[in-house]
């Protein structure tokens, strides 16, 4: 194990927030784990496959979790796959090459129980390990009624959503049996499950809220201010960005510039952003971001001649000053359990417009106009929610500008997190159902296999160089990119488009 570092987080006085009551009551909780209401003893186990210097939301979050958890006097240990630690064993992961998974040897297990943690926390999801560690300590309190580590889950991910979007027919209903056979024993093993929003899992929340008879809870999200601001605008960063715009504006003979932070991948959304932008004539879009989807975002780019600047990978002031420079910022993506990105931005600032989903409307409804929400899958309608904000700016209405002071900071977020490991500590229970004794020995076998079909799926794939190709056309061979993260196959309909457009003269466009 080993203490990971994420960029400091602000230290300022906690606020309300904006989006939930939720915060105040549990930063209102008035038991507390320890005897004592100092938190300079509490004891806390991150486990995570997702930390920095990763670059996705949930690996930002876990680091400032850690970090703020410090802050306030805890002593925080994350476990993770390049931990350091040699009885963590890890692999790559076979979805997304940039990651790792890992596998904790029984030794490692062990010490972890005789540690005198006071809460256990498993970021998932598809964290096998950190189930294996939960329902270990699990077993531990029931064998051992004075075992106090409160067990606590926190989802980051709308599996069940991709399974939706990116499967088809008895495909479908196979993951979905996957998905509740490997996960549905996290009521019976954790003492509280946390979603960034109250909309961000609903089957799970479902699943949990009824095998336990109590509600689920939130992990909140916050921002750094000092690192997203307006101010950004006018640092070294934010000045060059700006003088690019300007020229690439004028190059195109545009008037608005489109900012999209994100992976470049399937489940994103970004394709559907692309295909808007020639009902938006005065638009250019820079997508900010990488991913195994690029080359095919680049392809639909040159296909239906709009302007699209592909800037990669950014990270630091570049990251923090790409917002400022923004007229809007666009977020297509239909499968988010938050939308750091949104708050980023709006913490910059920045005018926002949103697919209305569930999660956006919970997490954003009240900090953006409802005109700049647009019917998910439907371009019209995108096109329009985008045209109404970019009316906004140009008139420089300071109607549906976020209020900066009621942003939720990262300070905020861990104090209400806190409060939810109150709330597990007193929720524990000490006793396993007999049906959870029935289901564990077959839970335990089913996530082993598991495990060793992840491990030999990435040897596969990395013998492979990271490409598994799932079918074979000639026509549309060189259309197929690599599947990473429940990626959806393009349907040879949309092949045969794609290949017929693609024989149609372009307009050829310099860089």
């Amino acid at each position: 194990m080993c203490r990971v570092r994420a960029t400091p987080v602000e230290r300022s006085s906690p606020i309300a927030n904006q989006y939930s009551s939720n915060t105040m009551n549990a930063n209102k909780a008035d038991a507390t784990i320890h005897s004592t209401s100092q938190n300079s003893n509490l004891r806390v186990l991150i486990c995570s496959e997702n930390v920095p210097p990763q670059v996705n939301g949930i690996a930002r979050r876990v680091g400032m979790y850690a970090d703020g958890l410090r802050n306030l006097g805890c002593d925080v240990d994350v476990l993770h796959p390049d931990s350091g630690v040699s009885k963590v064993l890890s692999h790559v992961n076979p979805w997304n090459f940039t990651a790792r998974m890992m596998i904790v040897h029984p030794a490692q297990l062990f010490k972890l129980l005789a540690t005198p943690y006071d809460v256990v926390h498993i970021v998932m999801p598809a964290n096998l390990s950190g189930m294996w560690i939960l329902a270990a300590f699990k077993i531990l309190r029931c064998i051992k009624c004075e075992s106090k580590p409160a067990l606590v889950v926190s989802w980051h991910c709308n599996i069940v959503d991709y399974i939706k979007h990116f499967s088809i027919g008895p495909l479908r209903f196979l993951m979905y049996a996957f998905f509740f056979l490997l996960f549905g024993m996290l009521p019976m093993i954790s003492d509280r499950v946390l979603t960034p929003t109250k909309k961000s899992e609903p089957r799970l929340v479902a699943l949990w809220e009824r095998s336990v008879g109590k509600r689920a809870g939130v992990c909140f999200t916050g921002v750094d201010k000092t690192e997203f601001s307006p101010a950004m605008k006018e640092s070294k960063w934010g000045r060059n960005w700006l003088a690019s715009k300007e020229k690439y504006l004028k190059r195109e003979n545009k008037k608005f510039l489109l900012v999209c932070v994100g992976r470049l991948s399937p489940e994103k959304g970004v394709d559907e952003l692309i295909k808007v932008l020639p009902r938006l004539p005065d638009c250019a879009l820079w997508l900010v971001g990488d991913g195994p989807f690029r080359p095919e975002l680049e392809r639909l780019a040159r296909v239906l001649d709009v302007p699209v600047k592909f800037l990669g990978y950014q990270s630091g002031e570049a990251l923090h000053s790409v917002y400022a420079v923004a007229d809007l910022f666009v977020c297509p993506s239909l499968t988010e359990t938050f939308g750091q990105t949104v708050n980023e931005a709006l913490a910059s600032q920045v005018r926002v417009a949103l697919p209305n989903v569930p999660v956006f409307a919970e997490a954003y409804g009240e900090a953006i106009p409802s005109d700049a929400f647009w019917k998910p899958l439907d371009q019209s309608d995108m096109a329009n929610a985008i045209s109404r904000q970019l009316v906004r700016h140009s008139r420089n209405d300071p109607t549906g500008l976020p209020d900066l002071d009621k942003l939720k900071t990262w300070n905020d977020a861990c104090h209400a997190l806190l409060g939810e490991y109150r709330h597990a500590f007193q929720d524990r229970q000490h006793t396993f159902t007999l049906f959870s004794w029935i289901y564990f020995p077959i839970w335990c076998a089913f996530t082993i296999s598991t495990t060793i079909s992840f491990f030999v799926f990435a040897q596969i794939r990395s013998v492979c160089g990271g490409s598994v190709r799932l079918f074979f056309r000639s026509a549309a061979e060189d259309m197929l990119i690599k599947v990473q993260s429940f990626q959806r196959l393009p349907s040879f309909e949309s092949l045969n488009r794609m290949e017929a457009a693609e024989k149609r003269p372009v307009r050829s466009r310099s860089e």
